[in-house]
C-alpha cells in the first residue's frame, strides 16, 4: 500500500471515528444536549497576540462534578508558567518548557463555590495559547454569570 493512499485512508478512518462519538455539544440557549447524555464544550485562548491577547479560559458547572482537559503550547523561549485557579482562589502552577506543548486531565465540581469552577491563566505574558474543554453529566447548570459552560477570559 503506497503512502500516498496510506495517509487519507488513515485520516478518514480518525475522521469517522470522532465523528461518531456519543458526545454532544452544548446550546447555549438550550443548555442541553440533544442526545439527553453527556455534553461538551471548550474555550480556546491565545496570550502570544500582542494587540489582542487572551486572559485564559474558564469552565465550570453548577450541581455536577465534570472532566476537564487542558491542552496549551509555549511559544517563548523561556519557561512559561500555567496556572489553574479553583472557585475558592486555590491554585496550581505547571511549568511549561521553552517551545513545547503540554496537557492534563483533571476532575471538578464536586463542591460548590469551591471547585465547580475553573480558570486557566498564563503567569508569564505572551508566552502560552491552548484550549480548555470539558465533559458534563446531563445534570450539570451553566455556571452563574455565564452563558455557556466554557467562555475565554479577557484581560
Amino acid at each position: 500500500m503506497s503512502k500516498k493512499f496510506l495517509i487519507p485512508a488513515v485520516l478518514a478512518l480518525a475522521v469517522s471515528t470522532v465523528g461518531s462519538a456519543a458526545v454532544t455539544s452544548v446550546s447555549a440557549d438550550k443548555k442541553t444536549s440533544a442526545s439527553g447524555g453527556q455534553r461538551s464544550d471548550f474555550a480556546l485562548f491565545d496570550g502570544t497576540n500582542a494587540d489582542d491577547p487572551d486572559a485564559g479560559a474558564q469552565c465550570g458547572a453548577r450541581g455536577a462534578a465534570f472532566t476537564y482537559y487542558i491542552a496549551v503550547s509555549n511559544f517563548s523561549n523561556d519557561t512559561a508558567i500555567l496556572r489553574v485557579t479553583y472557585a475558592d482562589g486555590d491554585l496550581v502552577r505547571f511549568n511549561i518548557p521553552a517551545l513545547s506543548s503540554f496537557s492534563l486531565t483533571q476532575a471538578a465540581g464536586g463542591t460548590a463555590d469551591v471547585d465547580d469552577v475553573i480558570s486557566v491563566t498564563s503567569e508569564t505574558p505572551g508566552a502560552l495559547a491552548g484550549s480548555v474543554s470539558a465533559l458534563f453529566p446531563p445534570s450539570a447548570k451553566v455556571p452563574r454569570g455565564q452563558n455557556s459552560y466554557c467562555v475565554t477570559l479577557q484581560p
